[in-house]
């Protein structure tokens, strides 16, 4: 449902839906609103939705990378060092052709 919610651009509402779940959402539900978030070019819900995703699995480095994109895309190049330096930190390495 998410999936499709997301493809259609009702973020908001693939969002409330996600948070709406009577168990804890699985890292997937969050990252597959992140995706959607990509694709429509929406900062704020891509925002709540990597969170998430990073509080779930903090180590998965190809969100960090999509939420990094989402911000280029936005022209919001603090917010892509701010990802960037994170992402040195915690030394996190991408693994090649997973981005």
């Amino acid at each position: 449902m998410v999936t499709l919610l997301g493809r259609a651009g009702r973020l908001q509402e693939a969002c409330e839906l996600i948070k709406s779940m009577p168990m804890q959402p699985h890292s997937r539900a969050w990252g597959t609103l992140l995706l959607a978030c990509s694709v429509h070019n929406n900062v704020e819900f891509g925002e709540i939705a990597a969170q998430r995703r990073f509080d779930l699995e903090p180590n998965a480095t190809a969100y960090y990378s999509l939420l990094a994109n989402i911000h280029s895309s936005a022209g919001r190049w603090d917010d892509v060092r701010r990802l960037r330096k994170l992402w040195k930190e915690k030394k996190l390495s991408k693994l090649s052709g997973c981005s």
